[in-house]
């Protein structure tokens, strides 16, 4: 069963929603809101992670060029190496030598960088990104700074009317599917979806 990063639909968020003050329900409800967040992170809703993920390494491929994207979203670099071949050395750039883009002026707030670009400067450490498997390393913290609004309500809107099918007696619409997860699709109405595919990327 696939876990999602981040969570967007809470159970303390939809027990105050319905306005639920015991714990009898907390173990369905909290499945209905797994069920939501992985939807939102999904293929057919966002394709990403609209939250915030820790710093951790990434292994990429560079391609020769002055630019590497990363189109799941930027939000800072602690470190970036690279090797000028597959399974070269990884030697550290200086932090003044590549710089996120687009530049904060020119995103959304809140939202990420979807690429880092090496310095046009000709006497840079490094002017690019070597082509090769794995010539890239970077320490980054990625997706957005925060959970955004928005999206929020989205999980909890489409949570509660989930929640409220099966309460009705609609246990068949509501569903499980092969690994026992809650469907929970067809609660996202199509002004919803809009809102969702507004942060969507195409990813590989």
């Amino acid at each position: 069963m696939t876990t999602a990063i981040g969570s967007y639909a809470t159970l303390a968020a939809l027990k105050s929603r319905l306005k639920i003050t015991d714990t009898a329900d907390d173990s369905e409800l909290s499945a209905t809101c797994d069920a939501v967040n992985a939807y939102i992170e999904g293929p057919q809703a966002c394709n990403r992670v609209v939250a915030p993920i820790a710093s951790a390494v990434y292994v990429l491929d560079g391609d020769g060029s002055r630019v590497l994207r990363y189109p799941r979203g930027i939000r800072s670099v602690s470190l970036l190496e690279v090797a000028q071949y597959t399974g070269g050395a990884y030697q550290a750039i200086p932090a003044g030598d590549f710089f996120l883009r687009p530049s904060a002026a020119l995103r959304q707030p809140g939202w990420p960088a979807t690429r880092l670009e090496m310095t046009n400067i000709p006497h840079a450490f490094f002017a690019y990104f070597p082509f090769g498997y794995d010539t890239v390393r970077v320490t980054m913290e990625t997706g957005w700074d925060a959970i955004p609004d928005d999206v929020t309500d989205v999980a909890l809107t489409a949570a509660t009317r989930a929640w409220a099918s099966s309460q009705a007696g609609q246990a068949d619409i509501v569903g499980t599917d092969e690994m026992g997860k809650p469907l929970v699709s067809r609660f996202f109405s199509s002004r919803d979806m809009g809102t969702l595919r507004a942060y969507s990327q195409n990813l590989p």
